[in-house]
């Protein structure tokens, strides 16, 4: 049940990137369940999308499960990972 909980959380996650930043990104593709590609549109560098998304991340943030976003620009040639949440189980329980 609680998975069920964070997988709904990471869905509205990933809903709340593309509605902060329309027009960059192209799609989400699950690849596991804490693996996404996150496809940007043409002219979008995977550079500027993380530093973008890493300055208001904490804010976005309310699942546990820890995800690993890889940005992959238009072309294919680029690919950056980004670890959300990874030491989330080392966090105290409030």
């Amino acid at each position: 049940m609680e998975d069920l909980k964070n997988d709904t959380k990471i869905n509205a996650f990933l809903n709340r990137i593309k509605t902060e930043w329309p027009g960059v990104v192209e799609r989400f593709e699950f690849k596991t369940a804490s693996v996404i590609y996150v496809h940007l549109k043409e002219g979008i560098s995977s550079g500027e999308f993380l530093s973008k998304l890493a300055k208001k991340i904490e804010r976005l943030v309310d699942f546990t499960n820890p995800i690993i976003l890889y940005h992959i620009e238009s072309d294919g040639m680029k690919l950056r990972s980004h670890p959300i949440n990874w030491y989330s189980s080392l966090r105290p329980s409030s």
